[in-house]
């Protein structure tokens, strides 16, 4: 070895020894990512190091990126994390003809973690499909800041992809734990696309170009929407629909809608202003109208001086005139019959490719789930493909999909300590281990992934697979480079759905927050709000929004003053706790003792994520010294009943005790079976009242009188009621939701209170065989239910068989 080659190792060596060791983390992640791949929240931690390489440079750019004329955002969120020894993340852009045209640079910005070996890390950028540029991995003390010019004709109008690619090494460790150390993020701040030129160059050309609107650093799309009779009854229903048309054909991934009656003060990117009055109204707001909005209904862009070029005008002679235009041009388009399947769900904004829909029995490849065949040279690949199933999907106790396998393993991967693993929406759905010592071929091995651990909506699936060898366990210098590949995994593998039952359970807002089911598929929904002002319409807006997205179709909504004229319509309500009238919490689950109560309480000071070192400090000081309650003393943990009385039985019931608890616990882990299980459900309604710290609560429950699912979102003081919306949609808050009720506490913490008993709601035409599948499920669900039944059969079998035996002279 080469005196320069062993000052290295002893150098990395010293470094594992002297501050840069990590604590390991685990060998598979407690718990999914949101299904939308990224961490909108999640800060980067530098850590203290010696120096390293420069930031990468490229085209003369480093120091501050201040843009210079147009830029436009590219991320989906603050910022998208690239994890592991090899990961990749894909999502598309759009842009107006003038975009795509003119002279183009893209900035990236990234920081990494400190234990990433940047001599054998990479970070590759590919715009639609062609690779712009490839930058070491070698910024762990400070943002690294690129730019590259884009070549001529590569962006297009309309639809654009962005793919980026890490290659990550650990510096010192070759165990599988330290693969979880390895993260390069990328920053939505200072990644974006950089246009020469400024803002009068660049027009909207008509509705097709809302996509081009994208979002800003954090992956919002805000919609300000401007009409002078926004306080007015007449243009409630208007307001909704064009903030709901806006939304899906913007095909935008986090969508905010603000109403006022004034135009905003100040635009950033990612911001849409829609101005919506009569002709009268808009030219005292405007000053000057197009010269085809003065005489006739029109909708098109418009740019304005102090508005900008994104302003949207929607202008009529008359509100029944706009209303008509309205659903002719902006809604029709994105209409679809509640009775017709999609074929996917729009991902495009944020995962590449849309997610197929699965309503019936079908078989995906992985090179349509956009995974293509590849090799692994490291000790972990992992793999990620997006599924989306009905709002009526009913298999959370029967039921398995089939996972295909095409793929190879060497020689020198290491039996029993190297496995393939399934994760579906973060849980461990199957576990197959790699056994043989000469290595192995797979084609088309089957892995069986149960159906419980899928949902309504977007489901995320990980196919990771741990190949461990005798050079890691020895770790010589150089061990955690790139050798020889270890594992193939080819895209003509597959995953096979099987028919699943089909039918509507209520109360379930996890049913909600995938598909937007039942209102997805509901005629008209009643929607009640606190008050009819601007906030109460930006609140409700926003929701419906997200709504429509998830539904993939615009919502029929009847703005209410009152719950007298609710009739026989499922109801969406949207205000704060002391606007809700007498009544109405309780039908909802909610404790009416609320209305009062919450707003005026005095709750302990939420500590998130995004605080800063000193109010945690002193948050954790207090919480020790005090013993102040935490959400989960007061009902916000994880901890249910029948494992609280497990716990205090373990310790205080004795060796029998113990022994129950460990026979219940083999039960468990070998038939998938507990005796909670043959515990009759409680039938007992207990009020919900919110636990400390709660800013929102969603509850769901079906109105006694009309039988019709009841959906409410309370928040806690009137002030704060769009705020709290806002934060409820963002997609990892969203697609927490699930159960009967959900607060919301802080930026990201939920509490989900699951249902104790639901009620089925047919949504397609009686099938014998759809009703079999339905059985199949509830039984499973209802083991104890199930045991007495078939006992009753034995029973009723045995008798009815000597009865038989009987009347033909054979009994003895």
């Amino acid at each position: 070895m080469k005196p320069v080659s062993i000052l290295a190792a002893a150098a990395l060596s010293l470094l594992g020894t002297t501050g840069f060791a990590q604590k390991p983390a685990p060998q598979a992640p407690a718990s999914a990512p949101p299904p939308f791949l990224i961490d909108p929240t999640q800060k980067p931690q530098p850590k203290p190091a010696p120096a390293e390489p420069a930031a990468p440079q490229a085209s003369g750019a480093e120091a501050s990126m201040a843009p210079a004329g147009i830029y436009k955002p590219l991320l989906p969120a603050q910022r998208v994390s690239l994890e592991g020894e090899s990961d990749n993340r894909s999502w598309a852009f759009y842009l107006t003809q003038d975009q795509a045209t003119a002279e183009v640079s893209l900035d990236v910005a990234f920081q990494n973690a400190l234990v990433v070996m940047p001599e054998a890390s990479r970070l590759t950028v590919r715009v639609n499909g062609e690779r712009v540029t490839e930058q070491p991995i070698a910024s762990s003390d400070r943002m690294a800041r690129v730019s590259v010019a884009l070549r001529k004709g590569l962006l297009r109008p309309g639809q654009n992809t962005i793919t980026f690619e890490a290659v990550q090494r650990h510096r010192i460790d070759c165990t599988l734990a330290s693969t979880y150390e390895l993260w390069t993020r990328i920053d939505g701040a200072g990644t974006r696309l950089r246009f020469s030129g400024d803002a009068q160059q660049f027009r909207y050309r008509g509705i097709d170009d809302l996509p081009a609107i994208g979002g800003d650093e954090g992956g919002q799309t805000v919609i300000n929407i401007v009409a002078p009779s926004a306080s007015r009854a007449i243009a409630g229903n208007t307001i909704l629909a064009v903030a709901q048309a806006v939304a899906l054909r913007g095909r935008y991934g986090q969508v905010v809608v603000r109403i006022s009656e004034r135009p905003p003060e100040r635009l950033r990117p990612g911001a849409l202003t829609v101005v919506i009055g009569t002709a009268n109204e808009l030219r005292d707001l405007l000053g000057t109208l197009p010269e085809e909005a003065a005489t006739r209904a029109f909708i098109g862009f418009s740019a304005n001086s102090r508005l900008g070029p994104a302003t949207l005008l929607v202008a009529g002679q008359g509100w029944p005139d706009i209303e008509a235009t309205v659903a002719k041009v902006l809604t029709e388009p994105v209409s679809r019959p509640t009775n017709i399947n999609r074929s996917s769900m729009d991902t495009a904004s944020w995962h590449m490719p849309d997610a197929p829909y699965v309503a019936e029995k079908r078989v995906l490849r992985f090179a349509d789930l956009g995974i293509p065949t590849q090799e692994a040279t490291g000790r972990r690949l992992r793999v990620r493909a997006l599924m989306a199933m009905p709002g009526d999907f009913y298999a959370n106790a029967y039921g398995e999909a089939t996972l295909y396998l095409d793929g190879a393993y060497s020689d020198e991967v290491l039996p029993g300590q190297s496995h393939i693993e399934i994760f579906v929406n973060g849980n461990v759905a199957a576990t197959v281990p790699l056994n043989t010592t000469k290595g192995g071929l797979f084609q088309q091995f089957p892995i069986m992934v149960p159906l419980r651990h899928f949902r309504p909506g977007v489901n995320e699936i990980w196919v990771e697979a741990v190949t461990l060898t005798r050079s890691d366990e020895a770790c010589a210098p150089g061990a955690t480079l790139p050798g020889r590949s270890r594992f193939a995994l080819f895209d003509t593998s597959s995953i096979s759905v099987p028919e699943f039952a089909k039918i509507g359970v209520n109360p379930n807002l996890a049913a909600i927050a995938g598909t937007g089911f039942p209102y997805s598929i509901a005629p008209r929904i009643a929607l009640v709000m606190g008050r009819l002002d601007a906030a109460n319409y930006g609140a409700a807006a926003t929701l419906l929004a997200r709504l429509a997205q998830r539904a993939s179709r615009p919502l029929a909504v009847d703005p209410l003053a009152n719950l007298s004229t609710v009739g026989d319509r499922p109801a969406l309500i949207v205000a704060a706790a002391g606007q809700m009238p007498t009544g109405l919490l309780p039908r909802v689950g909610i404790a009416d003792t609320v209305r009062t109560t919450w707003p005026q309480r005095d709750d302990a000071v939420v500590v998130t994520a995004d605080a800063e070192g000193a109010a945690v400090f002193d948050a954790v000081i207090n919480r020790f010294q005090g013993r102040q309650t935490t959400p989960e003393d007061s009902g916000g943990g994880p901890a249910t009943t029948n494992e609280i009385r497990d716990r205090w039985r373990t310790s205080l019931g004795g060796p029998f005790a113990r022994y129950f608890v460990a026979f219940d616990g083999w039960l468990q882990r070998t038939f998938d079976l507990s005796f909670a299980q043959l515990r009759a459900p409680l039938r007992t309604v207990t009020l919900y009242e919110p636990a400390e710290g709660a800013d929102l609560v969603v509850a769901q429950a079906a109105d006694p009188d009309t039988r019709q699912v009841w959906t409410a979102f309370v928040a806690r003081r009137e002030e704060a009621l769009e705020a709290s919306v806002e934060r409820a949609v963002t997609p990892g808050n969203w697609a927490a939701m699930g159960g009967k009720i959900t607060a919301f506490r802080g930026s990201q913490e939920t509490h989900v209170v699951s249902a104790d008993t639901t009620r089925f709601v047919a949504t397609r035409p009686f099938s014998p065989a759809n009703m079999r599948l339905v059985l199949a499920n509830w039984m499973s669900s209802n083991i104890g239910i199930f045991a007495l039944t078939l006992l009753v059969a034995c029973i009723g079998l045995g008798i009815g068989t000597s009865l038989v035996l009987g009347r033909l002279g054979r009994r003895r």
